[in-house]
């Protein structure tokens, strides 16, 4: 149990730090100089893209990168990287939930709302899975952390997260593409 308590505070830690990190040095996530840097470390670049996409859902933060990430890298490896990430996230949350023992807690302390929960999810909980990811106002990696506290299989999890997104990233890209790339030519 304490290093579960360790593991939830490194967790805190890292969202504070994070935002923190945001707020008082944003010329370090200017375009401009992401690009320059892309240029010079292409591979580098694309791991660290990855790297923040597969963090960034564990903390629940919006994330711009896809923005960023249409100015400095092609479509297709956008979407590659960016669902790479998405679904590394959603992997790390889904087992994070799981070590932490979400499932134990809610079970003990909201046993007939997750009985109700589960028995609506029954059947449907890849489609619901699929469209909570596709809707952009809702975290994805909070249904994970539902599907996992609700004992969803991860691959029922991974694939409903996998569709839903998929869906929402290529519209992101191409939208995000011909508006901006198109408005700078």
């Amino acid at each position: 149990m304490q290093l579960q308590k360790i593991a939830f505070y490194l967790w805190l830690i890292l969202i504070t730090g994070g935002i923190i990190a945001y707020l008082f040095f944003p010329q370090i996530l200017s375009v401009s100089f992401l690009s320059e840097i892309v240029g010079n470390y292409y591979i580098l670049s694309i791991v660290i893209y990855y790297l923040l996409l597969s963090f960034q859902g564990v903390v629940f933060m919006p994330s711009p990168l896809i923005i960023v990430g249409v100015f400095i890298f092609n479509p297709i490896e956008l979407f590659i990287v960016n669902m790479a990430g998405v679904m590394t996230s959603a992997t790390i949350v889904y087992y994070f939930s799981k070590y932490l023992e979400f499932d134990i807690y809610f079970d003990a302390r909201y046993s007939k709302y997750s009985q109700k929960i589960i028995s609506t999810l029954k059947n449907k909980d890849v489609l619901i899975i699929t469209g909570w990811s596709f809707f952009p106002f809702t975290p994805t990696n909070l249904v994970v952390y539902i599907g996992s506290t609700l004992r969803i299989s991860v691959y029922k999890c991974l694939l409903g997260v996998f569709i839903g997104e998929s869906l929402i990233n290529a519209f992101y890209i191409i939208t995000l593409t011909m508006l901006l790339k198109g408005s700078l030519l």
